[in-house]
């Protein structure tokens, strides 16, 4: 089987590569998220923590939500 489709852009080995790319860039950006969260949690505590998390995903969810 050729490594390259007569209409395709990109490579089997070029997908494969952003694929993998693309996971490890989502590990660190995981691990970075996860330590900034044990950071804050540090200073602030539980509640308001929660409290801004909260406000946080309802503003969010609003904005998903809106009419166009």
């Amino acid at each position: 089987m050729p490594s390259e489709y007569e209409t395709a852009i990109y490579t089997k080995e070029q997908v494969k590569r952003a694929q993998t790319k693309g996971q490890v860039i989502g590990w660190a950006q995981g691990a970075v998220s996860a330590g900034l969260l044990l950071f804050l949690l540090q200073f602030l505590g539980w509640i308001p923590l929660l409290a801004i998390g909260a406000l946080i995903s309802f503003v969010g969810y609003k904005f998903v939500t809106r009419k166009k």
